[in-house]
């Protein structure tokens, strides 16, 4: 019996590795050769993210020793190579490190056993404070993007003394939820054809499936929806690069999942924050960037300005949504340095 349960298992696991298109020879020369086209060197490390040294953070480093860190997170089933057009006028003036948040891209995977949304902000926020120690930073001017936007606020909110300022990229959770707000009445006043796709998403929400899970159930066909995808949302990619960064993030997203699970314990279904940021920065120097034609809701920084100490500064990139990083890299890096100097100033200087 024992004999034949491991045949069986055995010629699972030789199908589910047959399947996969998951291949360390294609994301090693896909990280390459973004690496290449960033315009600067750009070194590679695993930085120890725990006491234990048992998981380890991705992180990608360029810019002069000499100059002041800045610390880039990326967004959910993202990786730090996606800031790949940032890196070079953002090294102008800082030295910059991108960090893979734990349990996504190439970082370790551990299991994710967070239940609560405090347990879950926790899973990600320590690997960070580890990494800023193993790297010898001090203090850091703190970026993130959608859910490391989140992140980055969470982190500021327990660490405030090792953050000067902090770049919120079209970041999620901010905003307050609507008073009145129900996911259910929403989909009730979608179009009758659009409401068992609004269904479908409270489904796979519910039992907290990703699009990454999604991607590692079918096989070959992975790579064609990572290329839907990029080609849908990031236009503005040349041919070349395109090609590289959907390689990139299929074979990411193709490893165990993780930290991947985390969403749904700081979001409620419909996408409000279980903790909205807005109320929880109250004494650090924010800038909020968004694309003009963002779906993420710029209200939270309003919200935000209401109840923080300190200076807050808005910011829209033209011709650019979500991934404005991608759509229109060279407005937002002037945008965000200019942004940052502005924020040394006092207070009533930016009225």
């Amino acid at each position: 019996y024992f004999r034949k349960t491991s045949l069986r298992l055995n010629l699972i696991n030789h199908i589910m590795v047959k399947w996969s298109r998951l291949s360390k020879e294609v994301l090693d020369e896909a990280e390459k050769g973004l690496m290449d086209m960033a315009g600067v060197p750009v070194e590679s490390r695993y930085i120890p993210a725990n006491d234990q040294e048992t998981k380890l953070a991705f992180c990608l480093v360029c810019g002069e020793e000499s100059l002041p860190p800045l610390v880039l997170l990326h967004g959910f089933l993202g990786t730090s190579i996606i800031f790949f057009k940032m890196l070079e006028p953002l090294c102008r003036e800082y030295r910059v490190f991108c960090i893979d948040l734990m349990g996504m891209g190439r970082s370790s995977r551990p299991f994710f056993t967070s239940v609560t949304c405090e347990e879950a902000e926790e899973f990600f926020v320590e690997p960070i404070e580890r990494c800023r120690e193993n790297l010898g930073i001090e203090t850091m001017v703190l970026a993130g993007h959608s859910f490391g936007g989140y992140i980055a606020g969470c982190y500021v909110e327990k660490y405030p003394q090792n953050v000067t300022k902090l770049v919120m990229l079209s970041p999620i959770g901010v905003p307050r939820a609507p008073p009145d707000y129900n996911i259910y009445d929403r989909i009730k006043q979608m179009p009758w054809y659009a409401r068992p796709l609004g269904k479908l998403m409270i489904y796979f929400w519910n039992k907290n499936t990703t699009m990454a899970g999604f991607l590692r159930q079918v096989g070959p066909l992975s790579g064609r929806l990572v290329k839907w995808y990029v080609k849908r949302r990031m236009t503005t990619l040349t041919e070349e690069e395109s090609e590289l960064l959907v390689k990139y993030l299929e074979q990411v997203n193709l490893y165990p999942g993780s930290g991947e699970y985390g969403l749904t314990k700081v979001l409620k279904l419909g996408g409000w924050a279980q903790k909205p940021l807005c109320e929880r920065l109250t004494s650090i120097p924010v800038v909020f960037m968004y694309g003009d034609r963002d779906w993420m809701d710029p209200e939270g920084a309003a919200q935000n300005v209401e109840v923080n100490e300190c200076k807050v500064i808005v910011e829209h990139v033209s011709n650019s949504g979500h991934h404005l990083y991608i759509e229109n890299p060279q407005e937002l890096c002037s945008k965000l340095l200019n942004a940052l100097k502005q924020l040394d100033q006092p207070k009533a200087a930016l009225a």
